[in-house]
């Protein structure tokens, strides 16, 4: 398949250097009643590029077609599952628990040097920044 791709772009870019470098006659194109006068290679060039807008326009229709379908069938089997699920009728119990951290003198010491505080103008401690912004080269 990748072998065949790749014959048909070369055969498509030698006839189009074919037809942009035998043809030099002059011809005129009416678009919505609007005569141009272009020569042949142009008019090639142009029915080359309308080709890639269709094939373009068709693949990003069916890639949103493809999304909206997996999204549509993806609330489809949400929707089933909340349906069959059970219905909980009592609140779970909520059990306390000790939510203060285990200090350890290690931990202790790690925490200092973490939250150093320095003094501003106003008498308000602020942390220092501890982060490196300074990069690596």
């Amino acid at each position: 398949m990748f072998v065949l791709g790749i014959v048909l772009i070369v055969l498509a870019v030698l006839f189009g250097l074919g037809v942009s470098v035998s043809s030099a006659d002059s011809t005129t194109l009416t678009v919505f009643g609007i005569d141009f006068g272009v020569i042949v290679p142009t008019v090639f060039f142009l029915g080359a590029a309308a080709g890639a807008a269709l094939v373009a326009g068709l693949w990003l229709t069916k890639k949103g077609a493809a999304r909206g379908w997996r999204r549509h069938r993806e609330v489809r089997q949400l929707r089933a599952q909340v349906a069959t699920a059970p219905t909980a009728t009592a609140e779970p119990e909520v059990t306390e628990r000790d939510t203060t951290p285990e200090l350890t003198e290690d931990r202790d010491a790690e925490l200092a040097d973490e939250t150093t505080v320095e003094p501003l103008a106003t008498g308000k401690h602020v942390a220092t920044d501890t982060t490196d912004h300074k990069q690596s080269h």
